[in-house]
């Protein structure tokens, strides 16, 4: 519960401390007179985003601190407890500086923006004064009754097992495209791979073939040149051998007189050795090479077909030959491709089955919450003089191809005002003050429901709306206040005279400086209050009497 809210140099705000109490506290003043600005102070405790702007003019920094009471079943980041679960209270400080930064602490302790939006998200709830014109868009009905009828967990899952699902969609989406590609390429590359497979390539092939070829072209001439040296060196009267069969002997008759030259007669006779084998390789040239047109023939095809594969896929044939392994090799890629794809097919069913079953029971879930919402939400209009009004909760199924985070339903909000109309849908006939009501009657269903913030704001809810009207608006806003601590900001003086705790606000001028105050009343300056809310002077006696009728009937006072 908020206790006490203390600011300075904050907008016209030059220094200013603001007590509120349990129950109903409402904050008063004629139109511009600064309450919003308290609500935005205020906001600054929550962690609201707020700019330099907002500090006062002349002054370095805006400072904001505001007390707050807390109970053992407030739930709190567990870092901050030992802080305040002894002393049952809570201060929450915020500086905002020249340069836009600001600095946050809780209970004195330096603390974290995002840590701020967390606990003051616990602390305190705003409805803000256009918070009606959200019920104009359907969109919002879904958001509206999951949080009236604490589905929250359940839409959580739900959301969740979307995601997944649509994680694994894409994921197979993914592998349908890898697998779709690569079996294009493999179409693409089966002539390829058949044509180089079924060439039978080989490194070093084509020079080979070149070699055997320019042989065979010079066949004629290789023959004749090789039986001619063999005859001159081996066989042919006065060859080369038979002259050094005579040298051999002058050779083996110098040996026996000179024993020294036993290593010059071997040299001799392996050179002799040797040419013996030159000479019948000489011969087996001679007898073995021949013309052979069809051998030549065929050399001259397969070297014109390894010119025709190089032209065709580029590189020599050891770059072909390493292409057709990695095509090759596709045949294993896809494979794996196709198993992938099969497990993610899988996984997408999978998830997505499990998306479904729990959307189901969402679905369920809320068809039950919206036919009890239907039911107090009549009452809750009666309460609010609109005792004729059907409130109506259409639903439209989604199919599950198009099902998306929130379930397998549209929902929208339908209204009969009056009675032998057909319903409508909400956004389309409603008027502003209808808006209001039907929006404080589920924040107020919302409520009961969560419980779960310590204080209530309500900025300008009663837009639209007087009379009688306002009298049953300020009966359920004192109804809201006998849970929680209510703040509302209002301009009706049916409302006002609900409060347990009444504030006025006022501007006022000291020294040429435009400032603010904020002032508990009592029962006659209340009476005075009311009544200038109501447009009639102070001194209308019969007016003020009214108000205390007001007062009294209600049975409230400060």
């Amino acid at each position: 519960m908020l206790r006490y809210l203390r600011i300075n140099n904050f907008a016209i705000i030059d220094e200013i401390e603001v007590e509120f109490r349990e129950g109903f506290n409402v904050l008063t003043g004629e139109t511009g007179a600064g309450k919003s600005i308290l609500i935005g102070a205020l906001g600054l405790i929550l962690g609201a985003r707020i700019s330099q702007d907002f500090i006062r003019s002349g002054a370095d920094e805006a400072r904001v601190e505001a007390l707050f009471e807390i109970d053992d079943a407030s739930v709190f980041p567990e870092d901050l407890k030992p802080d305040f679960k002894d002393s049952g209270e809570l201060v929450i400080s915020r500086r905002i500086q020249q340069n836009g930064r600001s600095r946050c602490a809780i209970n004195g302790r330096m603390t974290a923006l995002s840590t701020l939006e967390n606990v003051g998200s616990r602390l305190v709830t705003v409805f803000g004064q256009h918070e009606s014109h959200i019920l104009l868009n359907p969109d919002e009905h879904i958001e509206i009754l999951d949080r009236s009828s604490n589905l929250g967990s359940r839409r959580r899952k739900v959301e969740q097992l979307f995601n997944v699902s649509r994680k694994a969609i894409g994921e197979l989406n993914s592998s349908k495209q890898k697998f779709l590609n690569l079996e294009t390429e493999a179409a693409e590359h089966e002539s390829m791979i058949k044509e180089l497979a079924g060439s039978n390539l080989r490194v070093g092939e084509e020079d080979d073939l070149l070699q055997e070829r320019d042989i065979l072209k010079k066949a004629s001439q290789i023959r004749e040149k090789a039986y001619e040296a063999y005859q001159r060196l081996y066989s042919k009267s006065g060859s080369v051998m038979s002259n050094l069969a005579e040298i051999r002997k002058w050779i083996q008759a110098l040996v026996a007189l000179h024993p020294g030259t036993n290593d010059l007669f071997g040299n001799f006779e392996a050179s002799v050795y040797q040419l013996e084998d030159i000479a019948l390789e000489l011969r087996n040239i001679s007898e073995n090479t021949h013309d052979d047109p069809m051998r030549l023939e065929q050399i001259e095809e397969r070297v014109s077909l390894l010119k025709k594969l190089k032209k065709k896929y580029g590189g020599d044939i050891e770059h072909l030959l390493e292409k057709l392994d990695s095509l090759s090799g596709q045949a294993n890629t896809l494979m794996e491709a196709h198993r992938v794809l099969k497990e993610g097919e899988k996984r997408a069913e999978q998830a997505q089955h499990e998306f479904l079953a729990q959307a189901r029971i969402l679905s369920q879930e809320r068809r039950k919450a919206a036919h009890n919402l239907e039911s107090a939400m009549k009452k809750e209009l009666s309460d609010l003089a609109m005792r004729d009004a059907q409130f109506s909760v259409h639903f439209k199924d989604v199919p599950d191809e198009k099902s998306g985070p929130k379930g397998l339903e549209e929902v929208e909000f339908y209204l009969t005002s009056n009675p032998g109309e057909a319903a409508r849908p909400l956004a389309k006939i409603a008027s502003g003050g209808e808006l209001s009501r039907v929006m404080l009657a589920l924040k107020a269903l919302e409520i009961d429901s969560i419980g779960q913030a310590s204080t209530l704001v309500f900025d300008e809810v009663d837009a639209g709306i007087g009379g009688h009207t306002a009298i049953a608006v300020g009966d359920r806003l004192a109804r809201v206040a006998r849970r929680q601590q209510t703040i509302c900001i209002t301009h009706l003086h049916q409302i006002a005279a609900r409060a347990d705790h009444h504030i006025s606000v006022r501007k006022f001028v000291k020294d040429g400086r435009t400032s603010l105050e904020a002032d508990s009343m009592g029962s006659e300056e209340r009476i005075a209050e009311l009544t200038r809310m109501l447009g009639a002077a102070d001194n209308a006696e019969p007016i003020r009497d009214h108000m205390r009728s007001l007062v009294n009937k209600t049975g409230k006072g400060s």
